[in-house]
């Protein structure tokens, strides 16, 4: 159960060219040549880049100590001169910091944040407790990127009709199902159950994805999951990519079906299997906290509204 109520949403403002984006490292720490690969996609793209002051830190399995990477965030949230902030790789650490947060900096600063992965408990917080959607998308952390990935990360910042596209995967149960998307990564999501960042599931589309964890280890996640009460009455699950979580001594079994013998035992939604999200190069961005529609019968994960306000709009 989550430790709060919802909030009314407040959108953040769209990110249009020209528009500076914040980079912050709030989990492990960046390899450098990468990054600045990866922030000329950002470049390219128009924006400019403003790079927190611990971004290429390192300590050890951390980019910095807690107090410094969640400083480094905040700086960015409360910058005038920084309109979105992208997390520029996961890993572990964001919940270290996490409980020391105060989340109404989110919504007073009405900006768009982008991850996933380690993120995954943050962003769902964000979009809950604050009321201000965000986007699972792809960071910082890998230059192999595709083109199609990039282009619709940048239209679902912008606010254009193009980052709204449906997903489409493959069916799993039928009937379709709307509700607000929450979810990520399995691993980060079963950690927090029990905590007072514990998400709220109940009438909400439920996305997963995952990477390097074996078909029985998803097995014990996913019953985690079930006896915490997190599948139940949820609208529908929307699974992406499981990479590298397939296993050599148990080849009977992918990953997918050792999730899907949990879900199908106790999920009555809709079910869509191998949705392009996740640790993939063609990870295709989500908006977490608003309305979509899944529908098992297409094999397809559709976006309702926006994520973002038109920059030429006032706020609510």
């Amino acid at each position: 159960m989550a430790s709060t109520g919802e909030r009314p949403m407040l959108r953040p403002r769209a990110l249009p060219a020209g528009s500076r984006i914040g980079v912050c490292a709030p989990s492990g720490p960046v390899n450098a040549e990468v990054l600045a690969r990866c922030l000329e996609f950002w470049h390219s793209a128009g924006y400019e880049v403003r790079c927190a002051e611990h971004l290429k830190g390192r300590d050890g399995y951390l980019s910095a100590e807690d107090d410094v990477r969640r400083t480094d965030f905040e700086a960015l949230l409360e910058d005038p001169e920084v309109h979105g902030i992208v997390f520029a790789r996961g890993g572990f650490g964001i919940a270290r910091w996490l409980r020391d947060f105060d989340f109404e900096r989110i919504r007073r600063a009405r900006k768009l944040l982008i991850g996933y992965s380690d993120a995954t408990v943050l962003l769902n917080q964000a979009a809950l407790r604050t009321g201000v959607p965000n986007i699972h998308g792809p960071m910082l952390e890998r230059d192999d990127l595709e083109a199609d990935a990039f282009s619709r990360l940048v239209s679902l910042v912008r606010g254009e009709a193009e980052g709204l596209a449906p997903l489409v995967g493959k069916r799993g149960s039928g009937g379709s199902a709307r509700g607000r998307l929450v979810g990520g990564n399995l691993a980060v999501l079963v950690s927090a159950i029990g905590t007072p960042f514990d998400v709220d599931t109940h009438g909400k589309v439920l996305f997963l994805e995952e990477t390097g964890v074996q078909p029985y280890a998803l097995d014990r996640l996913m019953i985690q999951m079930r006896d915490a009460g997190k599948l139940d009455g949820v609208a529908g699950v929307a699974l992406g990519q499981f990479v590298n979580c397939e296993s050599e001594r148990y080849p009977d079994v992918s990953a997918c079906d050792a999730v899907c013998r949990v879900l199908r035992d106790c999920v009555d939604g809709p079910i869509v299997l191998d949705l392009p999200f996740g640790h993939v190069a063609d990870h295709l961005a989500l908006g977490i906290g608003i309305e979509v529609e899944l529908d098992g019968g297409q094999g397809s994960l559709a976006h309702l509204e926006s994520v973002v306000e038109s920059h030429r709009e006032e706020a609510p």
